[in-house]
C-alpha cells in the first residue's frame, strides 16, 4: 500500500515540480512580506534569515527533523508538523520530497516553497563528536565596503569657531561604510563569530577613545551539548510566546502570509546581526527533561539613551533619562555622548510543559536601568514606562486538536495592568486555511521587548479583531485575504483623543506556468488623526485613508534569463490633502554559461505626489544586505549588481545604484543633505567560504 501510495505521489511530484524553483525569488518573497509590514528601508534580518540561508547550504532532512527544526524553515503551521511527525511514525522515513504531496495539510505551493530548504535522507543515528567539528566544520568570512558617491554636508570642512559653538555641525568620520563578519558552524550545533561596523560618519580609530570599528558582537551558540539543549555565551536573542512578555526580535503581524500572524518562539537564538539595539549580551541555556521544558538567560550591557540635565547644586538630585536613542549611529559629537550612556540589566526565563498536541509556558523578565527613565511628558506618554526597573511576566500556550490550532498569550506587568492576544487557526483541508485573533492590550501594560501582534509598537492601549484566510482555488491560482479592526483606547503620538481603524488586504496569485508567475494586490489602511484644520480652537480626529494597488509578473524564461515587472499605484487621503504616486520598474537576471557569474540590473520611473504616497518595493542586494528602499518624489531609480562565484569557495559582488530625481534640487536635509539631484552608492563585498 506504502509503495502504491508513494509511486502516486513521486508522478505527481514529476508533474508539479519537474523545474527546481529559483531559491533567490522565494527569500525575496519573504523579505518583501516583512518590508510590507515594517515599511523599513533599513532593517537587518541577518539573523532572522539565517536558518533558512543556512538550509539552503544545508537542507534539513525531513526524516531526522523534530518540531523544533521545522518550525525554523519558518514556512509550516503547527498542523502541518504534527500531520508530517505522525506519518512519519506510522510509515517510516520518507522516501522522497514528493512525498508531502500524501500527508494530510500539505499541497503544492507549500512543498514548493519548501524544496529548496529540505532533503530526504535516511535517518542515522550516527553522531559526529563534538570535538571533531573543527574538522568537518564551516568557516566564513564576509567583508563589504559602502560608499555614496556624492557628498554629503556632514562632511563639509566648518571652521573651528563654528565648532565650538555647534559642535555637531559635521560628521566625525569618513563616509566609508565597513562590515565585516566571521562565523564558525558545525552543522546546526556549533556557532561561534565576530561582527564589526562602522557606519558612514562612524570614525575608524584605534586608540584610548576608538577600540577601531565603532560596533561589535561576538557569540558562542551550542546545541544538545551534555545536559543541555541549547546554550548562549556572548550576544544572542530570546523570544517568548506570543510577544508580549519578551520578543528581541522581528515580530511579523499582517502580511501576505497569513501564518506568520500565529509566532512560533525560538526561545534561545545566535546573534548574527549588527542592529545595536534588540539583542542580549550575556549568557542563556535551555535545558530538556522529560516533558519540562526551561530556559534562563542574564544580560548585562550599555546602551544609548539621552541623558537628562544634571543639578550639581541639588545634593538631593537623581540622575535620568529621558529617551533610548536607537539609531546605532554615532556619528557626531552629540551622538557620542550618548553612546553606551546607561547600563541595562536583564534576566528571566520560562519553563514550560509540552506534549505532542500543546505546549504551555510560563515566562518572566526582570529589567534593570542605572538611571532613572523620565520619559517623554506628553499626554499620550502619560502611562508608558518610567523608573528604573520593571518586572513583566505572562502565559502562552499553543494546541491542536484535530484540524484547529489554538494559541495565545497573557501577560501582566508590575502594575498588575494586563495584555493578551488569543487566535485560532482552522486548516479545513489542503486546499482552505482560516485564520482569527484578537488582542486587548490595557493602556498602561508596559513592556520593554515587546513585539506582539497588533498596530501598537508598545502592545498597549489596543483592542482588535482579525480575520484571515488563504484559498489554494486550483494549482494555479492563489488567494489570500484579511480584514483587521481595532481601535485605540488612549491618546496616540498625533491623535488627542481615542481613535479607531481597519486595514483590508487582498492578493490573488496565478501561476501559468512552473517557471512564471503573476499576482495582483489591493491593500487598503484606515486610520485617524488629528486633523489640520481648526475647528472652534478644539482638534478633531480626521481618517487617514490610504490604498495601494499593484501588478506583478516574474517569468523564467531559461535557465539563463529571468525577468519581474510591476506597476503600483498608491492614493493617500487626509482631510483636504490627496497625493498618488507610481511606480513601474523592470528586473532582468542573467546567469552566464561561459562564466560563473549572474547579472541584476533593475530600471525603474517614479512619481509621486508628496511623502506620505511613498512606495516600498524590494531590491536584490549583496548577501546579508536587506533593501527595501521608498520611492518618492519624481525620478528614475536604477541599479546593476554583478556576483561572481570563484570556485566553490569565494563569492565577490559589486552593485552600482542611482537615484536620479527630477523635481528635487537637492536631496534630503541637514548633514545628509546633497546639493544636486542625484545619489548614487557604490557596494564590494568578498565571501569566503572554508
Amino acid at each position: 500500500m506504502r509503495t502504491l501510495l508513494f509511486i502516486s505521489t513521486f508522478g505527481i511530484g514529476i508533474i508539479c515540480f519537474g523545474q527546481e524553483l529559483v531559491k533567490e525569488q522565494i527569500i525575496e518573497r519573504r523579505i518583501e512580506f516583512i518590508g510590507d509590514y515594517f515599511e523599513d528601508s533599513d532593517l537587518d534580518l541577518t539573523t532572522y534569515f539565517d536558518d533558512l540561508m543556512g538550509f539552503l547550504e544545508m537542507p534539513l532532512n525531513l526524516n531526522t527533523a523534530n518540531s523544533d527544526d521545522l518550525f525554523r524553515l519558518q514556512l509550516l503551521t503547527d498542523i502541518q508538523i504534527l500531520n508530517l511527525i505522525n506519518y512519519r511514525t506510522e510509515y517510516g522515513d520518507l522516501v522522497s520530497v514528493f512525498e508531502l504531496s500524501a500527508i494530510e495539510g500539505f499541497n503544492p505551493i507549500t512543498i514548493e516553497m519548501m524544496l529548496p530548504f529540505v532533503s530526504v535522507l535516511v535517518s542515522d543515528k550516527k553522531k559526529i563528536p563534538i570535538g571533531q567539528s573543527l574538522k568537518y566544520g564551516r568557516h566564513e568570512i564576509i567583508s563589504r565596503y559602502e560608499r555614496n558617491l556624492q557628498q554629503k554636508a556632514g562632511y563639509d570642512e566648518v571652521a573651528d569657531s563654528i565648532l565650538e559653538k555647534y559642535p555637531n555641525r559635521e560628521y566625525l568620520g569618513s563616509a566609508d561604510k565597513l562590515y565585516f563578519r566571521y562565523r564558525f558552524t558545525f552543522q546546526d550545533k556549533i556557532s561561534w563569530g565576530i561582527t564589526a561596523e562602522k557606519d558612514a560618519g562612524e570614525r575608524l580609530a584605534f586608540n584610548e577613545d576608538y577600540k577601531g570599528f565603532d560596533f561589535y558582537s561576538g557569540h558562542l551558540f551550542l546545541k544538545d551539548v551534555w545536559k543541555f539543549k541549547k546554550i548562549a555565551i556572548g550576544d544572542y536573542q530570546v523570544n517568548f510566546g506570543q510577544g508580549l512578555t519578551f520578543w528581541t526580535g522581528f515580530g511579523l503581524g499582517k502580511t501576505a502570509n497569513i501564518s506568520s500572524a500565529n509566532r512560533h518562539a525560538a526561545g534561545l537564538k545566535a546573534y548574527t546581526s549588527v542592529n545595536e539595539n534588540r539583542f542580549l549580551r550575556g549568557a542563556g541555556f535551555n535545558i530538556e527533561v522529560k516533558d519540562l521544558d526551561f530556559t534562563a538567560f542574564a544580560s548585562h550591557r550599555t546602551i544609548d539613551a539621552n541623558l537628562g540635565d544634571i543639578d550639581s547644586l541639588n545634593e538631593d538630585f537623581a540622575p535620568e533619562f529621558t529617551s533610548f536613542q536607537q539609531t546605532g549611529y554615532h556619528r557626531t559629537a552629540g551622538q557620542l555622548e550618548d553612546k553606551d550612556a546607561i547600563t541595562e540589566n536583564l534576566v528571566g526565563g520560562e519553563l514550560a510543559y509540552k506534549r505532542k498536541k500543546f505546549r504551555i509556558g510560563l515566562s518572566g523578565v526582570y529589567s534593570q536601568f542605572s538611571q532613572n527613565y523620565a520619559g517623554n511628558p506628553a499626554d499620550y506618554n502619560k502611562f508608558k514606562f518610567s523608573g528604573n526597573e520593571l518586572f513583566t511576566a505572562g502565559l502562552n500556550y499553543r494546541f491542536v486538536y484535530r484540524k484547529l490550532n489554538f494559541f495565545g498569550e497573557t501577560a501582566m506587568s508590575d502594575n498588575l495592568k494586563l495584555a493578551s492576544v488569543n487566535g485560532i487557526t482552522w486548516q479545513m483541508n489542503s486546499r482552505l486555511d482560516f485564520m482569527s485573533i484578537y488582542r486587548n492590550y490595557d493602556k498602561a501594560y508596559q513592556t520593554l521587548y515587546g513585539a506582539g501582534f497588533g498596530e501598537s509598537s508598545s502592545n498597549a492601549g489596543e483592542v482588535g479583531i482579525y480575520f484571515g484566510a488563504n484559498a489554494r482555488l486550483s494549482s494555479k491560482f492563489n488567494f489570500t485575504t484579511y480584514y483587521d479592526q481595532f481601535k485605540f483606547t488612549y491618546l496616540k503620538w498625533q491623535t488627542d483623543d481615542y481613535s479607531e481603524g481597519r486595514e483590508f488586504f487582498a492578493e490573488l496569485n496565478y501561476f501559468p506556468r512552473r517557471s512564471s508567475h503573476f499576482y495582483v494586490r489591493l491593500r487598503n489602511k484606515i486610520t485617524e488623526r488629528n486633523s489640520q484644520l481648526d475647528h472652534s480652537g478644539l482638534k478633531s480626529q480626521t481618517e487617514v485613508n490610504k490604498t495601494s494597488i499593484r501588478f506583478n509578473y516574474s517569468q523564467e524564461i531559461n535557465k539563463r534569463w529571468t525577468i519581474k515587472t510591476r506597476v503600483e499605484w498608491v492614493n493617500y487621503q487626509f482631510d483636504k490633502d490627496i497625493a498618488n504616486g507610481v511606480l513601474f520598474f523592470q528586473d532582468v537576471i542573467l546567469k552566464l554559461f561561459n562564466l560563473p557569474m549572474k547579472i541584476y540590473w533593475r530600471y525603474a520611473i517614479f512619481d509621486t505626489d508628496s511623502y506620505d504616497a511613498r512606495i516600498y518595493a524590494y531590491e536584490n542586494d549583496l548577501l546579508g544586505v536587506f533593501s527595501i528602499p521608498s520611492y518618492y518624489n519624481k525620478g528614475i531609480r536604477t541599479y546593476l549588481m554583478l556576483r561572481y562565484d570563484i570556485g566553490n569557495k569565494i563569492d565577490v559582488w559589486l552593485r552600482y545604484d542611482l537615484w536620479s530625481y527630477a523635481n528635487q534640487k537637492d536631496i534630503s536635509s541637514g548633514l545628509e543633505k546633497i546639493n544636486g539631484s542625484e545619489k548614487s552608492t557604490v557596494k564590494i563585498q568578498l565571501k569566503i567560504k572554508i
